[in-house]
This record gives structure tokens, sequence and C-alpha cells, in this order.
């Protein structure tokens, strides 16, 4: 009886012991991520920090990228040149280096039917099954002058280094995408410069026209760029203008609620201010590729650091441009990102007249004080004149009224439009009768 035994506690030793190797070996390689997707492996890891992402921006990444595209064999990537082409597959490799998707049915370019040239876009797929299907779209272009009477134009800050900074981002964030809830897109738009601007040519005009009417509604927010590594006045170093965030409470909010960054200088003016036209109250002129989004009423921010005196000439290089200043904006442009991604709610309260005066005020004030600090060196004596007066002129507005008349509002408008003349062409006697 005794010795009938042995076979079967043999049996179940065995049994067990298989079952125990078994368990420890999967165990092990679930451990070791080996029985999960790509995906689940990014979930299981710790998050990084909001400062540890912006800690992976590599600057000199981004000066590679504005050396390469800014360069003088790239004659100014006019549209539909080769050069311009040659632009269109660097920004393609990239998106396709680091992973991201194509998102044009399979494709990374969109061809312009209605011009020349081709868009380029790629994303990375949010992880919230309630809002992975949401858009938030960071964007840039990267047409400029082309070659204009034997001279290059490189636009290596118009618009290069705004797509440098944008496929940083892409980069760091396809390295851990489960830190975002909604989708984000980068689109490089193609054919932003005169004279396609504000035609169907416009790139981003066809991307916004092809859209679909659910992705019109998924997209949350239209982040663009436009001159990102300038600096229009040393008496206000870093200055970022973020223009926009007045028409929407809940944008406005979002943008308030960034962590501050050193040696950062957000300003935030209304959107008419920007549009704002010389010698024509009435008129407006749109400045970028966010236009387009206006147009097919899709929310959006537009960030630039402004018009320096290199602003379409030749001599807007890489060797001009301020790369610690980009990576910081870099930074900001990260925190925004995400931001639109995991934390704004759907912008519902949009106002497409809406303007703040009081911040408007504030903003150009500072600014004017800037340029009067350190006045640029050729400055005609004329424009130093009028900007002493002008500042007479903005300490008379009344601060205590609910609102600035439609006079006063436009006095406030050709200040900045006399600043923005004489930060850019100082030694010109015209800014002043701006």
């Amino acid at each position: 009886m005794a010795g009938s035994i042995w076979p079967n506690i043999i049996v179940i030793a065995v049994f067990t012991l298989v079952l125990c190797c078994l368990t420890f070996y999967f165990g092990t390689k679930v451990v070791l991520g080996e029985l999960l997707s790509p995906r689940e492996r990014e979930n299981i890891q710790l998050s990084p920090s909001l400062s540890e992402l912006q800690s992976y921006i590599d600057t000199t990444l981004l000066k590679r990228h504005v050396y390469d595209l800014a360069s003088q064999e790239m004659k100014g990537r006019d549209v539909g040149s080769d050069e311009g082409m040659r632009a269109i597959s660097y920004i393609e490799n990239e998106f396709r280096t680091y992973g991201l998707k194509p998102w044009f049915n399979g494709h990374y370019q969109q061809p312009i039917r209605t011009g020349q040239g081709a868009n380029i876009a790629a994303f990375i797929e949010g992880t919230d099954p309630q809002h992975r299907k949401e858009i938030v779209i960071v964007s840039a272009h990267h047409d400029h002058l082309g070659v204009r009477e034997g001279l290059i134009y490189p636009g290596a800050d118009d618009n290069i280094s705004s797509v440098s900074l944008m496929l940083e981002i892409a980069r760091v964030l396809a390295k851990y995408p489960h830190v975002l809830k909604r989708s984000v897109l980068f689109v490089s738009f193609d054919a932003e410069e005169k004279p396609e601007a504000g035609t169907e040519k416009m790139g981003s005009m066809y991307f916004s026209n092809q859209l679909s009417a659910n992705q019109r509604r998924n997209i949350i927010l239209m982040i663009g760029m436009d001159l990102m590594a300038g600096e229009i006045t040393a008496g206000l170093p870093g200055t970022l203008f973020i223009v926009g965030s007045e028409k929407s409470q809940r944008l406005s909010r979002l943008i308030k609620t960034r962590y501050l960054i050193d040696k950062l200088n957000p300003l935030l003016l209304s959107l008419s201010m920007v549009e704002a036209v010389p010698y024509c109250p009435w008129c407006t002129r749109p400045v970028s590729d966010y236009d387009s989004f206006r147009k097919a009423d899709i929310p959006f921010i537009f960030l630039s650091t402004g018009r320096t005196k290199n602003y379409h000439t030749p001599d807007d290089t890489p060797g001009s441009l301020h790369y610690e200043k980009l990576a910081r904006n870099a930074a900001y442009v990260l925190d925004l990102t995400l931001g639109a991604s995991n934390e704004l709610a759907r912008i519902d309260d949009y106002n497409h007249v809406s303007r703040d005066w009081k911040m408007d005020l504030e903003v150009v004030e500072r600014l004017l004080s800037g340029l009067l600090k350190t006045p640029p060196q050729n400055i005609h004596s004329g424009n130093l004149k009028t900007l002493q007066d002008d500042q007479v002129t903005l300490s008379t507005l009344n601060r205590k009224s609910e609102n600035l008349s439609w006079y006063k509002y436009r006095k406030l408008q050709n200040v900045l439009l006399r600043m923005q003349c004489i930060a850019a062409r100082a030694s010109w006697r015209i800014c002043k009768w701006l």
C-alpha cells in the first residue's frame, strides 16, 4: 500500500516543479516586457516629468536642422524648386526616423494640387480611449523666398527655426508617446510666402480645405509658429509673442498656467494688434498659416519672436539666430503641446472678434520701454523722438475705463506698427509716420 503512493508523489512533484519553472519563465518574460506590445511596455514605464522631457531637447539638433535646411545650397527653398523638394524629403525622413505615423492615407506628403509643393504631416496617437481621436496640431512652414535678383534668401528664422523646433518636439514625444492623451499631429506647410499667401495655392489653405467635417471637429487646437529664434530688441531679451489667447477663456487659462522658463519672456498679445495695417484702420493683414484654420473655424494659437532687421533679407542666415532662445522656446511649446493634449477642455467659448486692450497696452508699454532702453545703433533721430512721444501717448490712455474707444485702440495699434518698423529698419524716416 505504502509503496504504491510513491509514483503518485513523484508525478505530483515533477508536475509542480515544471509548473513552477514555467511560471518563473513566463513571469520573467512579462517583467522583461517580451510578451507585451511596444505600447504596453511604454505604459508600464514611469512617465517622465515635464522638466525631464524638456531636458531632452537638444540644442545641437536644433542647430543642425537650421544649418541643413537654410544653407546656401538650399537656395531659399522656393515653392516647387528642387531645393524645396529636398527640404520636404528631409522633413519626411526625420518623421520616419522618429517612428511617427504618416497622416495622408499611409503617406507623409500631401501634394498641393491647387499649386506647387507639398505639405508633410505625421502624428503620434494618443493613449486615452475617449480622447485619442481628438487632435492637437503643431505646425510651421518650410518654404521661403528662394533666389531673387541673384541673391539667395536663406530663410533661417523664416521659417526653418520653427520647423527645427517642431521636429525636436516630435522627436522627444515620439520616445514617450504614453504621456499624450490626445493625438498630436505635426505638420510642415508649403507655400506660405507670397504670392501664394492667402490663396488656395497656400499649403495650409489646401490642407484645411481637404479636411473632412469629422476631422475638423476633432481638431482641438492648432499651434502655429513663425520666426522663433530672433530677438527684436536687446532691451527686452527672451521675448516670445503668444497671439490669440484672448479669443477664449479656456485657451487663455491654458496659456497662463504654463510653467515659467528661465530667460523666457512670454508676451500675450491680441491678434488684432498683429494684423493691423498702416494707413488703413479698417483693414487686417493675416501674417501666417493660422489664418487658414481661422477660416475653417478651428481654434488656434500663434507664436513668434517677431520680425527682426534680417526679416526677408539675404541676411536671415543660420549664423544670425539665437539657438539657446530657440531651445527655450521649444521647451515652452513642448509644455503647451502637453497641456493641449492632456488638460485643455474642448473650446466652446471661442470668439473670433475678441480683443484684450488692457493686455495689449501692457505689452506695448513693455516693448516700448525695452526699445528705448537699448535703441538700435543706427536709429534715425526722428524715430527716437517719435518713440519718446509715443511713451507719453501711452501714459494718457485711460486704464480705468472698461474699454478703449475705437480711436484710442487705433492709436495703440499705430504705436506697435511704428515700433515694428523701427526695430527692423531703424534708419528709415518713414517709420515715424506710420
